[in-house]
């Protein structure tokens, strides 16, 4: 099962087929952990693809830990390009205070628009030119969470996954609320698995 445009209560985490959680499996009556495999860079599906920009690419900027672009062509008519970006609201050396809509939150993604006349825009070379002017405004998603860095990374991949496969759409259209309150959940559901795999029950 997963998670739908209307919301179902299960996380992305089952929409991507390339994810790969720290498993536990039964032998001998013992748990044994399975070890991690690498995650993708990048990600396909129907209705698109996406790929990570190089973390030595934004190394300058220590509150940005991921971006994806996305490029899919079913969401909008002028622009068929996105930036999933991950923001850290940590307290960082010689940098303004983040804004924190809620207190305890340690992580923002933002979802936009790109700019269809200065691209097309490559995952690999997205970092060289300034953000402010290739991104189309307002802010298609914002959404802040908390979680560590690690899970943060997890949950960017999973949404970028979501959306080559139609599970999330990064265009909000005429309707941005209700989309906006799909990526809420959606991150949420995924949150609660990420943080607890098992759901309160015994390892």
């Amino acid at each position: 099962m997963i998670a739908t445009f209307v919301g179902a209560a299960c996380p992305l985490t089952f929409a991507a087929a390339a994810v790969v959680l720290p498993v536990l499996i039964h032998r001998n009556n013992r748990r044994t952990p399975m070890p991690e495999q690498p995650q993708p860079d990048q990600v396909a599906g129907r209705y698109g693809s996406a790929g990570r920009v190089p973390a030595e690419a934004h190394a300058d900027n220590p509150a940005a830990l991921d971006q994806w672009i996305l490029t899919a062509p079913e969401w909008h008519p002028i622009w068929d390009q996105y930036v999933i970006g991950l923001i850290s609201l940590a307290d960082l050396p010689n940098t303004p205070p983040p804004f924190r809509q809620r207190p305890g939150v340690t992580h923002e993604l933002v979802v936009f628009a790109l700019n269809p006349e200065h691209g097309p825009y490559e995952a690999a070379t997205f970092n060289s030119r300034p953000l402010a002017g290739v991104v189309l405004t307002p802010v298609n998603v914002v959404e802040q969470f908390t979680c560590t860095d690690d899970q943060a990374r997890d949950l960017v991949r999973l949404c970028a996954t979501a959306c080559v496969n139609g599970v999330l759409t990064p265009e909000t259209g005429d309707a941005p609320d209700r989309y906006r309150a799909v990526w809420r959940h959606s991150i949420q559901q995924t949150l609660n698995h990420l943080l607890d795999p098992h759901h309160g029950r015994a390892n």
